[in-house]
């Protein structure tokens, strides 16, 4: 068929093959997209439960064309009971299907709100404890302690913890946001591994500190684009030695940590620095956080022509660089982030775009996305959990620049990737003794 207008036409002549549009908001209705090809009777059906008398029908993208109209009768069963909108106003098993379908999306939407205010406030005293550890506050160690034991509190509380995309579209402070994404993942990674709570703080604070020897390096080395000269690279590897001597200077840094910050550029083969420790000589808390940063490094590079989408980062760490750590680590780490990690773009089952919010912990393969569809505003885009969608699933990751630029602004890719964790009791919040602090 060539390109031809939509034509309006009567759900009595529907039948499978034939690609409709529907004029409803995605709520009202329980399919998974507005505008799909019919695929069996039981649909038909559906959307005459609905009241939903006439759709829009594309001739372009049907494989039949609907049946031949049966006469004035043609159209108008169903009619009675309807409101003015053309959707039925009694009660019905669908329509309770379409109140179900509300409440859950309204329900993950506030989840995801809430975890986003969490995380912005997590940051904001994380920029405080990284800005005033510099200048070798005491007070700024105890906060980093009361932040990090608040979130693995949270953590040991919850069956499941399931990690989300944030919300951030400017890399200004990316040395923060870098310590606070490493530090979350390594916990979650962490209580995966089953670690205690005491290993987990001790974890977390290290993460969340491993980086604070860079404030003493020169941010035209830092930074620049390119190949280092062997002269700046040496330099630049001799952050970890100067955060245990940093760390170490201020009161209330634990040795395990002190080792977490020290070693986390180590590797098992000894090509790692600043000591090219090998094997068992390097903290397994070392190597978890270790494994985190590359991620994290590869996924928020400083070139973007070098950005890997999360996929493909899982992917090096367990081909190029996989053998950087051990086998049980990387997969360790796949079961906390998923196949398919937040941020991800994917291609699903009828050629959607769309991307990854929140992994599964019960199908790694079955995410929770954001979908890309035209017909719907942005603001009202769905949430939703592939796993409830039995008939639709990922083809394949996509990168960013594969997208249309109306699928590009619609899902907009984060400009950096950051991960907090979702849990349904209290998180951990400003701290009661410094709420807030920024000073």
């Amino acid at each position: 068929m060539g390109q031809m207008a939509e034509q309006n036409v009567s759900v009595d002549r529907l039948r499978v093959g034939v690609f409709i549009r529907l004029d409803l908001k995605w709520y009202q209705h329980p399919f998974f997209f507005n505008s799909f090809r019919i695929s069996s009777d039981g649909q038909i059906d559906t959307l005459k439960k609905l009241g939903i008398t006439r759709v829009s029908f594309d001739p372009s993208r049907s494989h039949c064309e609907p049946l031949e109209a049966s006469g004035s009768a043609a159209g108008q069963q169903g009619r009675e009971g309807l409101g003015p909108t053309g959707v039925q106003t009694s009660k019905s098993p669908v329509m309770g299907d379409k109140e179900r379908r509300i409440r859950s999306y309204l329900t993950r939407r506030r989840k995801f709100q809430k975890c986003e205010k969490e995380f912005q406030e997590t940051f904001v005293r994380v920029r405080s404890v990284m800005q005033r550890l510099v200048t070798g506050s005491r007070e700024a160690v105890e906060e980093a302690g009361r932040l990090v034991a608040g979130m693995v509190d949270s953590l040991l509380e919850e069956k499941e913890v399931v990690i989300n995309l944030m919300n951030v579209k400017s890399s200004d402070e990316n040395v923060f946001y870098h310590s606070l994404n490493v530090a979350v993942l390594a916990m979650i990674l962490g209580r995966e591994g089953n670690l205690s709570s005491r290993e987990l703080q001790e974890l977390g604070l290290g993460a969340l500190l491993h980086d604070v020897g860079k404030s003493r390096i020169s941010k035209k080395h830092l930074y620049k684009r390119g190949r280092l000269t062997p002269a700046e690279e040496e330099l630049v590897r001799r952050h970890p030695r100067y955060g245990v001597e940093m760390a170490r200077s201020v009161e209330g840094v634990s040795p395990v940590a002190l080792e977490i910050i020290g070693q986390h550029h180590e590797r098992p083969d000894g090509r790692g620095y600043p000591g090219g420790l090998k094997g068992d000589a390097i903290s397994p808390l070392a190597s978890m956080t270790a494994l985190c940063n590359v991620y994290d490094n590869l996924c928020n590079p400083l070139d973007p022509e070098k950005v890997l989408t999360p996929h493909e980062a899982l992917s090096r760490l367990y081909g190029q660089e996989g053998f950087l750590f051990p086998k049980n680590l990387v997969e360790l780490f796949v079961r906390c982030v998923g196949v398919y990690p937040p941020g991800t773009l994917v291609e699903l089952t009828g050629g959607r775009m769309a991307m990854v919010m929140s992994h599964n912990l019960r199908d790694a393969l079955r995410p929770e996305v954001l979908i890309h569809d035209p017909a719907v505003p942005v603001r009202e885009a769905a949430i939703v959990e592939l796993e409830k969608e039995r008939g639709i699933h990922i083809l394949r990751s996509v990168r960013p620049r594969e997208l249309s630029a109306e699928a590009f602004n619609y899902l907009t890719p984060r400009s950096r990737l950051c991960y907090y964790f979702q849990w349904n009791g209290k998180g951990p919040g400003p701290s009661p003794a410094r709420s807030g602090a920024t000073r």
